[in-house]
């Protein structure tokens, strides 16, 4: 297993910080609206280590827009948000003055769209700033509990590491938060840093 010294530790942090403000970018462009967002909290778990408290899985359910990397970095990324949170963005995808239930009639397809948006803002910085190149598939988008979630990503075949990105956001005055995970193996972990 590779170990981070600080300063790959460091560099991947700063990595993920210039990926993260282009997504909350994407984000903003998307709902129309300025998006504040704070530093993300970097953090790279194993996968014999993952928990739903390791995670901070503190919602109950979360919207998940889920997509796979190839290439030089092979990894599964996830886009949490909790539920709530993921209905209101949809709900300022496509209007305020729709009723909760038409929202949800929209929420997948507008999840993934949304999810594609930032995944793959986010992952353009990481390729420009690596010089590599990647294929992704299409995003997919589920609804799952925390321990759902923590149980998934410790079956995830082939991948040894965790790489979580936690990053709050404000939208509108309301706090929104959301995480990122790479879902690595050591080898991609490698071509990271």
């Amino acid at each position: 297993m590779k170990i981070l010294n600080e300063l790959h530790f460091d560099t991947l942090g700063e990595i993920i910080n210039i990926g993260t403000g282009r997504a909350a970018q994407g984000l903003s462009e998307v709902i129309g609206e300025s998006i504040q967002f704070s530093a993300p909290n970097v953090e790279l778990i194993q996968l014999k280590d993952v928990s739903i408290s390791s995670l901070r899985l503190n919602a109950e359910t979360f919207g998940i827009v889920t997509q796979e990397f190839t290439g030089a970095l092979n990894a599964e990324v996830m886009l949490l948000f909790p539920e709530e949170n993921a209905l209101r963005i949809v709900r300022k995808m496509m209007g305020t003055t729709l009723d909760i239930n038409m929202v949800r009639e929209f929420e997948s397809e507008a999840m993934c769209e949304l999810g594609n948006i930032m995944i793959n803002a986010c992952l353009a910085s990481i390729t420009d700033m690596l010089h590599i190149s990647i294929e992704s598939s299409l995003p997919i988008y589920v609804i799952k509990s925390g321990a759902e979630i923590a149980e998934q990503i410790k079956n995830a075949s082939f991948q040894d590491f965790v790489l979580a990105s936690h990053v709050d956001f404000v939208i509108e005055g309301v706090p929104t938060q959301s995480k990122l995970f790479f879902l690595l193996n050591s080898l991609s972990l490698g071509n990271v840093t």
